[in-house]
């Protein structure tokens, strides 16, 4: 456990709490000790921070750094204190190949899979022209990722209840590898092309109609899921995500000869493939983490800590961590005085308690807004690539197919288009949800934030772009911070 007194030109006090991959304590005793300096600080609100970026541990302190930061600028309160929650995560960088730094991330993220790791790496940097190459990719990914049916981890490979699919595997671990290259390719292409448009799509703002004038499908999102007015992003990110029909284009005749920039654009697809088969495994195991691991650390905090409301924040793969936080918590206290989510990992179902393309089932977080306090607010961005175009490609499980719905709708992520199938869910902007009084006290809400988390280059897009006053304010406002 780190704190503030570590760091003489800390401005706010500040701890971290470490898990291992399995969700384990490092020491056992961290909780205890982050309670004891709290309580000896005057803290009255703690803001719990989850992030994905642990590559090493500067890029950790940094983006730590630059959310406390953000708090700090926004106000001076003495009594707001902040908790890091760190794991064995990490972040791929945009550009399509692996540095040294990714390198060395990985072999922290994947410890005893140095000789995988570099023959991946190799791979997809020299780009072989062999027959068979890419499938080679596949493979290795496949080593690097796997869990044993029975581990522990595999209850959290999906966002949605295990009713639904006795089989939880990611198909692009498992269908043709060239087919999968080819549409991870597809996608690429979509997302610089998005990047090139010099006007973004304007927002369009719903309003449900009446009896029979009320909508069932628009393209902007289903009014009848959301049953809420406001605003959506105005189309899946690429047409093709929004057909039912397959994701990826067809093979190429037998004998015909690859062009090279046929060759790059399968190998830049190979890439893409290992940064989100990686992106699995890593929110697979956010969620392990958060029920097994950040839950009763929570529990034991909050009966440590009466006096004091906890705050839970989380992106990107950080989110998820903190949403199965949540429902793992098994506590007669009351949980989390609030819970933000930012660019959330997560599927846009994920709190619905029924499904609306199915005819059982539901989302695997349906109902954690009764362990909150105060409301969970979820932040979306259409312009974050990386959850509008890669999400829904990588998320689709063995046995699914978008037969009567498009890919975006049926694996589309939580930080792209907001919460969908929860009966009630107010959506608002993010100026109109920093307005006096806003927010509700209570339940689900999502944020759109295109406004202002549109930036970063392509594939991610504006996935990494959170550091915003704008959302420090959301934050402080959702949990009542400082009043």
């Amino acid at each position: 456990m780190s704190s503030s007194e570590d760091d003489p030109e800390s401005t706010r006090p500040r701890w971290a709490i470490q898990f291992d991959a399995d969700g384990g304590d490092a020491d056992g005793g961290q909780c205890a000790r982050i309670a004891d300096a709290v309580r000896a600080a005057g803290i009255r609100d703690l803001v719990l921070l989850a992030h994905s970026a642990h590559n090493d541990a500067d890029t950790t302190a940094d983006v730590d750094a630059r959310f406390r930061d953000l708090f700090t600028d926004e106000a001076a309160d003495d009594d707001v204190g902040f908790v890091s929650v760190h794991w064995p995560g990490m972040r791929f960088e945009p550009e399509p190949r692996l540095t040294d730094a990714t390198e060395s991330a990985l072999r922290r993220t994947f410890p005893g899979q140095d000789r995988v790791i570099a023959k991946l790496r190799a791979l997809v940097d020299e780009r072989p022209h062999h027959f068979g190459a890419v499938d080679d990719v596949g493979m290795m990914l496949r080593r690097l990722v796997e869990e044993p049916l029975d581990a522990p981890v595999t209850a959290y490979a999906t966002d949605m209840s295990d009713e639904l699919l006795p089989q939880s595997e990611p198909a692009m671990l498992f269908d043709s590898t060239d087919h999968v290259c080819e549409g991870f390719a597809r996608a690429l292409e979509q997302a610089h092309q998005e990047a090139e448009r010099t006007e973004q799509r304007p927002e369009r703002i719903e309003q449900p109609g009446r009896g029979t004038e009320a909508p069932t499908v628009s393209k902007s999102g289903t009014l009848t899921e959301a049953e809420s007015a406001g605003p959506r992003p105005a189309d899946a990110p690429a047409d093709w995500l929004s057909r039912p029909e397959p994701l990826t284009p067809g093979t190429r005749a037998f004998g015909a000869t690859e062009s090279k920039g046929a060759h790059d654009r399968l190998w830049d697809g190979a890439h893409q493939l290992l940064c989100q088969g990686v992106s699995y495994a890593i929110r697979r195991r956010a969620g392990l983490i958060g029920g097994t691991g950040l839950a009763p650390a929570l529990g034991q905090l909050t009966e440590a800590l009466p006096d004091t409301r906890i705050h839970l924040v989380g992106h990107g793969a950080g989110a998820r961590l903190v949403a199965y936080a949540v429902r793992g918590l098994r506590t007669a206290r009351g949980g989390p005085a609030s819970v933000t989510l930012l660019q959330a990992a997560l599927s846009h179902f994920a709190f619905a308690g029924r499904l609306p393309q199915q005819m059982r089932g539901g989302g695997a977080l349906a109902g954690v807004a009764q362990s909150v306090a105060g409301p969970v607010v979820c932040v979306y961005s259409h312009h974050d690539l990386e959850l509008g175009l890669l999400f829904p490609l990588a998320y689709r499980m063995i046995g699914e197919s978008p037969s009567l719905v498009g890919a975006d709708r049926m694996w589309g992520a939580l930080g792209y288009d907001g919460v969908q199938g929860v009966e009630g869910c107010l959506t608002l902007t993010l100026a109109g949800a920093l307005a006096e009084h806003a927010l509700p006290s209570s339940g689900y809400v999502s944020v759109d934030a295109s406004a202002v988390v549109r930036g970063g280059a392509p594939p991610q897009g504006a996935h990494f772009d959170v550091f915003h006053p704008e959302l420090a304010r959301l934050v402080r406002a959702a949990g009542r911070v400082g009043r």
